[in-house]
């Protein structure tokens, strides 16, 4: 008996990771960051704007597309283990739910965009 992977689920994976991944950054402009809504929405844009470059690509399955989310994310995953093990404060305990979150989905997004990117067509 041989396990075969799946593109579809690998695919649905890495858009699912994705769209979290850019929900977790607005959610986090929205609490932590500023109170005006203009530069809240900057801010998001530019820390999201890596992402935002390959939407496209990512929803209609382009194998470029989960080669380019791969190298993306590992900047994503830099930024976010110097966060969590920098400590924090009490305080902090919010923000370090968000971070762990946003953890998750760039492991998870990583592993499946890497196989979605080996089982696509091209």
């Amino acid at each position: 008996m041989s396990i075969k992977p799946s593109y579809p689920f690998y695919h649905f994976l890495s858009v699912v990771s994705y769209f979290t991944l850019l929900f977790v950054m607005l959610y986090g402009c929205i609490t932590f960051g500023p109170k005006e809504l203009a530069p809240m929405l900057v801010l998001w844009l530019l820390i999201s704007s890596g992402l935002l470059l390959i939407i496209r690509g990512i929803c209609q399955g382009k194998k470029r597309s989960y080669i380019w989310y791969c190298y993306i994310l590992l900047m994503y995953f830099t930024f976010n283990v110097v966060f969590l093990f920098s400590g924090g404060t009490e305080d902090q305990a919010s923000a370090l739910t968000h971070e762990i979150v946003a953890m998750v989905a760039i492991v998870v997004g990583f592993i499946a965009a890497m196989m979605a990117s080996r089982l696509a067509s091209s």
